[in-house]
């Protein structure tokens, strides 16, 4: 699919949240990806707009929304359990950017 270069729009962050709460489809969870080849946007194009507090918030309870979907999918044996324990650890293990891992191995001979 063919993406156009968009800007900020105001209504962003309600048409993610709506996206995300209106989901149902019986085969898959929504996602930000889904979202952005929905709208026109590429992934990339939808985390540059993050800067925006408004958009943050809705990336960050649309994230919740997700979790809550696969979680209850899990729970009436539509997805399997497994794997969205998988999924769901995943995302909670995530570094970010900003965090660091220093690591100091001592060798004895």
């Amino acid at each position: 699919m063919k993406t156009r270069k968009q800007g900020y729009e105001r209504d962003l962050p309600r048409r993610l949240y709506t996206f995300f709460t209106g989901y149902d489809d019986e085969k898959s969870a929504p996602s930000l990806q889904k979202f952005a080849r929905a709208n026109g946007f590429t992934t990339e194009e939808l985390l540059a707009f993050q800067k925006n507090e408004d958009f943050a918030r809705a990336i960050r309870e649309c994230s919740e929304i997700r979790r809550d979907y696969l979680i209850d999918r899990a729970l009436t044996k539509r997805f399997d359990a497994s794997f969205v324990k998988y999924l769901l650890d995943g995302e909670s293990n995530k570094c970010t950017e900003d965090s660091s891992l220093s690591v100091t191995l001592e060798v004895l001979s």
